[in-house]
C-alpha cells in the first residue's frame, strides 16, 4: 500500500512537470524525487546543483543558499539552468528539512514568467539608474543592498564598494549613531521617528568630507522581509545659493546705510579737514600741537577711506567677461606692487603645471583679487621672504577650471584666523579695514569660483583660487 502511495505521488509530480530534489549543505544531490523532462541531464544523484546553474543566477543563489542555516528560512527566486545547448529559467523554492542541514529544492519551469520579471526589473533599474536623486535600499540591520548611479556620483564610492556595508559609512559619526538608534527603536516599538519623515543630515563622502543632504526614508517588504529605501538629495548648492541671497540682502542694507552716512558725513569731514589745514598753518612754530593736528588729519583720511571701502564692498558686482591669460594678470599685479616691496627682499617663483592658463573672467576684478592677496603676502613676509605661485588644471562642479595657489613663507595663520579670514572687518594687521579678503571672496564667488586660505605645511599661508574656465551665464554679467 505504501509503495502504491509513493508511486502515485511520483506520478503526480511528473504530471505537474516539476523537479524535486534533496541536497546536502554543499549542494550535492542526494535524491531526485521527480525530474521535469527538460531539466539539466546531469542533475542526478551525486552531482552538484551549483554546476548546473548559469552565471547570471549563481552568485545570488549561492549567497542565499549559504545564509539558510543562519536565518532558518526558505527562499524563492528565479534561476537560470544550463542545458547542453541552451539555457532555461525556473522558479525555484529551497526549504530546510527538519535536521536544519539538508535542503529540498523545488523547480518549476518559468521561462515566460522570468522573462517578464527580467523586463520589469530592467525597466525599474533603468529608472533608478537615471534618477537625479541618490537612492539606496537597506535591510533591517542597516546594511546597504543597492545604490544607484547618483549615489556613486554624490559620495564617490562605486556601488560594489557600498553593497554589504552599513549605511553609517555615508554619515558623520554623530548622525550614524542617531540613525542606528532610530532604526532599532522603530523595529522594536513601531515609533516612526525617521520613517516617512524627511530631514536634513550631514553625509560623509569617501574622502571624509561632509556635505548637507535631505534624507527621506520609507519602508517596504519583500518576501516578508523588511526593507528601507532612502532618497538623498545634495543640499550643498541650495545652501550656497541661500547664503549668497542672505549675503546680498545684508550687503544691500549695508550699502544703503553707508551711502546715507557718506552723503551726510562727507561735508562734515571736508570741513574738519579744512579747519585742520588752517590750524596747521598757525601751529608751524609749535611742533607738538602741529603733530596732533597732522594725526587728526590722518584719522579723518582713514575714516573717509573706510567709508569708501565699505561702500565698494557692499555695491553689487557687475562682471564684464573676456578671455585672458591669468598668468599675465598676476605678473602685472606683482610688478605694480613694486612700491610695496621697496626695502624688502621678497622673491616670487612660479610652478605652472598646465599649458593653457587662459580663463573667461572680468580682468579688473581679478586684478583686485591678485593685488589683495599679494599685498597680504608681502606684509606677512616682513623684510624678506618668498611668494610661490602654482597653477594647475582642476574640475569645479564637474566643469573645467583653473587653480592658482599663492603660498608665502610669512608668519602664517592661527587656527582662529584661518576660520575668520574672509569675514568682513576681520584683520590681523594693525592698519587695515578687514575688507580686502572679504572683497576677494565676493569677486571669486561672483565668478562661480572658490577661494580658501590654510596654514602652510611648515609656515606661511596658502591661498587657493579656483575659477571655472567658462562660467555659466548669470544676471550679474556682461559678456565682452
Amino acid at each position: 500500500m505504501m509503495e502504491l502511495e509513493m508511486t502515485s505521488s511520483e506520478e503526480l509530480l511528473q504530471s505537474l512537470k516539476v523537479s524535486l530534489l534533496t541536497c546536502d549543505p554543499t549542494g550535492r544531490v542526494e535524491e531526485v524525487l521527480s525530474q521535469e523532462p527538460n531539466v539539466h541531464p546531469d542533475l542526478q544523484t551525486g552531482w552538484f546543483l551549483f554546476d548546473c546553474i548559469g552565471q547570471s543566477s549563481l552568485q545570488d543563489f549561492t549567497a542565499r543558499w549559504n545564509a539558510m542555516t543562519e536565518l532558518h528560512a526558505e527562499f524563492d527566486m528565479p534561476l537560470q539552468m544550463l542545458l547542453p545547448e541552451s539555457e532555461r529559467w525556473y522558479r525555484v523554492r529551497v526549504s530546510l528539512l527538519r535536521d536544519n542541514r539538508r535542503r529540498v529544492v523545488l523547480m518549476v519551469p518559468a521561462d515566460r514568467e522570468v522573462r517578464a520579471e527580467q523586463e520589469k526589473s530592467a525597466h525599474w533599474k533603468a529608472i533608478l539608474e537615471t534618477a537625479v536623486d541618490a537612492i539606496i535600499t537597506i535591510d533591517e540591520r542597516g546594511c546597504i543592498l543597492t545604490a544607484n548611479r547618483a549615489v556613486e556620483e554624490m559620495f564617490h564610492y562605486s556601488s560594489d564598494e557600498l553593497v554589504g556595508r552599513n549605511i553609517s559609512v555615508l554619515m558623520s559619526d554623530a548622525e550614524a549613531g542617531e540613525h542606528d538608534r532610530y532604526l532599532q527603536r522603530y523595529l522594536q516599538t513601531g515609533e516612526a521617528a525617521i520613517i516617512g519623515v524627511g530631514r536634513k543630515v550631514n553625509a560623509r563622502r569617501k574622502d571624509g568630507s561632509l556635505c548637507p543632504i535631505h534624507l527621506a526614508v520609507s519602508e517596504f517588504t519583500v518576501h516578508g522581509r523588511r526593507r528601507f529605501t532612502g532618497i538623498l538629495r545634495d543640499l550643498t548648492e541650495l545652501e550656497s545659493v541661500q547664503r549668497q541671497l542672505l549675503q546680498s540682502e545684508r550687503l544691500a542694507a549695508i550699502g544703503q546705510m553707508v551711502t546715507g552716512l557718506a552723503h551726510e558725513s562727507r561735508n562734515a569731514l571736508q570741513r574738519a579737514q579744512a579747519h585742520l589745514d588752517m590750524l596747521s598753518l598757525d601751529l608751524s612754530d609749535r611742533p607738538e600741537q602741529l603733530d596732533l593736528a597732522v594725526r587728526s588729519k590722518t584719522a579723518l583720511q582713514d575714516l573717509h577711506r573706510l567709508y569708501e571701502e565699505v561702500k565698494n564692498y557692499a555695491a553689487p558686482i557687475q562682471l564684464e567677461y573676456r578671455d585672458v591669460d591669468l598668468a599675465s594678470i598676476w605678473r602685472k599685479e606683482w610688478s605694480h606692487l613694486e612700491a610695496e616691496r621697496a626695502g624688502r627682499q621678497i622673491a616670487v617663483s612660479e610652478v605652472v603645471d598646465c599649458t593653457d592658463t587662459s580663463c573667461h573672467v572680468d580682468v579688473h576684478r581679478i586684478e583686485q583679487v591678485f593685488r589683495n592677496i599679494m599685498e597680504n603676502a608681502i606684509h606677512a613676509c616682513g623684510d624678506s621672504g618668498t611668494l610661490c605661485i602654482t597653477c594647475s588644471e582642476e574640475l569645479l562642479n564637474k566643469r573645467p577650471a583653473i587653480s592658482v595657489s599663492l603660498t608665502d613663507d610669512g608668519a602664517g595663520l592661527s587656527g582662529d584666523a584661518a576660520e575668520h579670514l574672509f569675514e568682513p572687518f576681520f584683520t590681523t594687521k594693525q592698519k587695515g579695514t578687514g575688507l580686502g579678503l572679504a572683497i576677494v571672496e565676493r569677486i571669486v564667488q561672483a565668478h562661480q569660483g572658490t577661494v580658501t586660505a590654510v596654514p602652510g605645511r611648515t609656515r606661511g599661508t596658502v591661498v587657493q583660487i579656483v575659477l571655472p574656465r567658462n562660467p555659466e551665464r548669470r544676471n550679474n554679467v556682461r559678456r565682452g
